[in-house]
């Protein structure tokens, strides 16, 4: 693993590939949502030019490893250098080539409907989804992004945001945060994406639980005041280097009170992975050109 390649990500590049996009600048940078803490006003700013970050709202800042630490809670180095390597799907056997910063525009005529798109629909039914879980949790967010029209899968967080999915597009429309759902039960599943979340809908382990859709492991800071209040935390976390490493922060804030469920999908990197296991292939394929 190269880590002077590493450390030369641009720090705007890395929280594109966490989902999230910045809010404004200014003569120096660019503004964001703090990507490891809630906020209600972005306060976290990146210099592309120095690829250094500052919160002023925790008064904690340096360079895209120090970023990995706060988003992870891993104190060792090369803990944070795979988790860095696998968000940005980094192969280490060759050098990262940095990708120029391009300013990002942002969502414009966003449109919130019944999820009814067939192409949608059918995308999620490749996945194992079917469409009353689908239309039951989700809703078709239409938007304007660099000038031409798109539709996606919208799945809501916290802070009225949605995550974006579509066959050929995984974003989110910020602001970026959790999703709590909450049915008073006094246990709770936790998941890092929505798609894991249908997924334990569509295999019966969600049973009436609450649950907390991360939206992504960085938003586990966020996670932590939910999940405090719940006797019994069941983790349906992925089984890689980032999943791994979010299960042990929930273990050592909760210690007991948490149950690893990814011991039901041990071969898969994920529980919608293992969903897919059990479905059925079609012959074809539903995917086709999403612009409108």
């Amino acid at each position: 693993m190269n880590i002077d390649a590493i450390r030369q990500i641009p720090l705007v590049d890395f929280l594109n590939h966490l989902g999230y996009q910045p809010t404004g600048r200014d003569s120096k940078g660019l503004w964001f949502y703090s990507p490891y803490r809630n906020e209600r006003k972005p306060s976290f700013h990146v210099n592309p030019r120095k690829n250094l970050w500052f919160d002023f709202g925790s008064g904690l800042g340096g360079d895209i490893f120090n970023l990995a630490g706060e988003l992870t809670g891993e104190t060792d180095f090369i803990r944070r250098a795979e988790f860095i390597a696998q968000k940005m799907q980094l192969p280490v056997e060759k050098p990262y080539k940095p990708v120029p910063f391009v300013e990002q525009l942002t969502f414009e005529n966003v449109e919130i409907s019944r999820l009814e798109s067939p192409i949608l629909l059918n995308y999620l039914a490749d996945r194992g989804i079917p469409r009353d879980i689908a239309q039951r949790y989700c809703e078709q967010v239409d938007y304007t992004l660099h000038g031409k029209r798109y539709y996606a899968i919208g799945f809501e967080n916290n802070a009225h945001g949605y995550e974006l999915r579509n066959p050929f597009f995984k974003g989110a429309y910020p602001p970026k945060n959790i999703t709590h759902i909450a049915n008073g039960n006094p246990r709770c599943n936790v998941f890092e994406g929505f798609i894991d979340f249908l997924s334990a809908e569509r295999l019966g382990y969600n049973d009436g639980n609450d649950s907390v859709v991360l939206n992504s492991v960085s938003n586990l800071n966020k996670a932590i005041p939910y999940l405090q209040h719940y006797p019994l935390v069941l983790s349906y976390l992925d089984n890689d280097v980032a999943g791994r490493a979010a299960l042990a922060r929930l273990q050592r804030e909760f210690g007991d009170k948490v149950e690893d469920k990814s011991s039901l999908y041990p071969q898969y990197k994920d529980l919608n992975d293992y969903l897919i296991s059990l479905t059925p292939k079609k012959s074809k394929s539903t995917k086709s050109k999403l612009k409108l």
